[in-house]
């Protein structure tokens, strides 16, 4: 008898202990306006709105009423106006995978969180190391890492004025309260805006004020493989440091083959964050030229000589950083240690005479390997040689599948898994 009273009791105990998200995020009056929206339409979030969920954990970022209010100042029109499909995919955003509670919020170095986005028009990152596709993700970040930090911020993919932010498409932030909030499907927290669905590399690139290096693939003509390149995270020299190149070929030493050899040495292929960045990693640029990382105590982070000044920006197909100056060259036969060694840099703005690439094509594949090959271009200059090299490093999604380079007069083009990844 007492067995079977016990087993009552707890089953009764688990019943009121469930709750639906509705329910839980009804004790919170600043979050009417997300429940509103979800039951206007219900087709978009039955498994917000049934009474029990059984899938996976995660956790939801509820907006307040205050996001919807300043949503409407900044368009003119309610959130509830957008398209079936829009409102889908911003709930799909605003949904991580996992259970996060403020402390894993507050990981130190900053959180890359998956989202419930796969819309490739907002999600078209590389494959992962098993061939599935990826989601698109936010990058959380603590700006007080001090235990009880009330705030959060969320790149909508770091504003200096909060505890923690979340960002999002654009490198858009907003704030997050984490009220760790419980529901039978996870957790929620409260964010004071809505997040920014990403776009491609060079809007994203534009919306950063990396105007100038927009301009130097757009003269180079690259800008569209650019942002058609399925896992790719562009390292953008900031304008002051680009500007002469970009708008002067009278600078440079072979014209836009030399703009186009300095754009090409800050692409890296995958989706690399700040998280993936580890202190001594030696990892290469798309067109073979070794990059190495340095991560002093200051909490700055450095790519060769160059460190970056804007991190995390979210785009479509990965990400964008913004750097104080163009990156310098890895003198390899030099002792590497630190970036404050100006001896293992040559100079930054001496941008070299791109070697001619000959008419003929090699073509290789394999982890880590250099390619020459030699011949003659139609328009009469000498035999060249040209090098080549890949390694297999770890992104966000993996391990870096092998590429095939391939040689060309024109031009070189990187191509991986996931089909034409750069103009060289």
């Amino acid at each position: 008898m007492i067995s079977i009273i016990s087993f009552v009791v707890l089953l009764g105990a688990s019943v009121v202990s469930a709750q639906s998200f509705l329910n839980a995020t009804g004790a919170y009056p600043q979050l009417s306006d997300f429940r509103q929206l979800l039951q206007n339409n219900s087709q978009l979030a039955a498994g917000l709105l049934s009474a029990t969920s059984s899938g996976p954990q995660q956790t939801i970022l509820v907006p307040s009423n205050d996001a919807f209010d300043t949503y409407i100042q900044q368009t003119g029109d309610g959130i509830g106006s957008l398209s079936s499909s829009d409102l889908q995919n911003i709930i799909n955003y605003h949904s991580l995978q996992g259970a996060l509670s403020s402390s894993d919020l507050q990981t130190p170095g900053g959180l890359v969180s998956n989202t419930a986005l796969t819309d490739p028009m907002y999600a078209n990152r590389e494959l992962s190391s098993n061939g599935a596709k990826q989601n698109q993700v936010v990058y959380i970040q603590a700006m007080n890492t001090t235990i009880g930090a009330s705030k959060i911020k969320i790149k909508r993919q770091l504003a200096s004025d909060a505890n923690e932010t979340v960002k999002s498409g654009d490198g858009n932030t907003i704030n997050l309260e984490p009220v760790n909030g419980k529901w039978d499907g996870g957790l929620f927290q409260i964010v004071d805006g809505f997040l920014t669905l990403p776009v491609n590399q060079t809007n994203t690139m534009t919306a950063n004020n990396l105007n100038a290096f927009v301009t130097a693939l757009n003269r180079t003509n690259v800008s569209i493989p650019t942002n058609a390149a399925p896992g790719l995270t562009c390292v953008c020299p900031n304008d002051e440091a680009l500007d002469s190149l970009a708008n002067s070929q009278g600078n440079l030493t072979d014209g836009l083959g030399s703009l186009l050899a300095t754009v090409t040495r800050h692409g890296l292929h995958g989706s690399f964050y700040t998280t993936n960045f580890t202190d001594g990693d030696l990892i290469h640029s798309q067109n073979g030229y070794p990059i190495l990382i340095t991560r002093p105590k200051n909490g700055s982070i450095f790519l060769n000589d160059a460190m970056i000044i804007s991190s995390d920006n979210i785009a479509n197909t990965g990400c964008v950083h913004g750097l104080d100056r163009i990156m310098g060259f890895l003198n390899t036969t030099t002792n590497v240690t630190t970036p404050a060694d100006a001896a293992i840099y040559s100079n930054a703005s001496n941008i070299p005479t791109p070697t001619p690439l000959p008419s003929t094509s090699t073509a290789l594949s394999s982890s880590s390997y250099t390619a020459t090959a030699t011949g003659s271009s139609t328009a009469g200059n000498p035999s060249a040689t040209a090098t080549a090299s890949a390694t297999s490093k770890k992104s966000e999604g993996g391990l870096v599948e092998p590429q095939r380079v391939v040689f060309s007069w024109f031009s070189a083009v990187v191509v991986g898994a996931g089909g034409l990844l750069w103009y060289l």
